[in-house]
């Protein structure tokens, strides 16, 4: 019991401290953050992260000279999310990570029975990456409970 206080109480100071976080050094393009728009609490996080088909989504791609990483993760009330886009240079944590990743993530369309191969070029699509991979990984945590993991290597580079 006392873990999950603690991570609650660090999940909740992550998100704060990212929120009143020093924009200076930022390289992302900041007319997607607006101080007109409201700030989303953690419960609004949650409430959007229950909309979704998956409790988790990893997916890591690997490239010659770059890699992708991507994660968003809703367990027992708290959600965590890192995300690493490069293309777009976008390297985040925390509360600016969720709202980078979550519209990709959103649009997201896997299902269980897919195959690797077709898991993989769907998200390729949503988070328009390249196919030229060395390799690429997507974990998948249903809202039911059931887990998978779709794995492409492309040995054609």
């Amino acid at each position: 019991m006392k873990k999950l206080v603690l991570t609650s109480l660090f999940v909740t100071m992550v998100f704060i401290v990212t929120a009143c976080g020093d924009d200076e050094n930022s390289s992302h393009d900041q007319s997607t953050t607006s101080e007109n728009q409201p700030a989303m609490s953690i419960e609004d996080v949650v409430e959007k992260m229950d909309a979704l088909d998956y409790s988790v989504v990893d997916f890591d791609v690997l490239y010659a000279d770059t890699e992708f990483e991507g994660e968003i993760e809703h367990d027992a009330g708290l959600v965590e999310a890192e995300f690493y886009y490069p293309l777009e240079e976008v390297d985040a944590r925390g509360k600016e990570a969720f709202d980078a990743i979550f519209p990709f993530v959103q649009k997201l369309d896997v299902h269980y029975d897919m195959t690797d191969e077709e898991a993989i070029k769907a998200s390729l699509e949503v988070f328009n990456l390249p196919e030229n991979f060395l390799k690429a990984e997507l974990e998948v945590k249903f809202k039911d409970g059931t887990q998978k993991t779709f794995i492409v290597n492309n040995n054609e580079m």
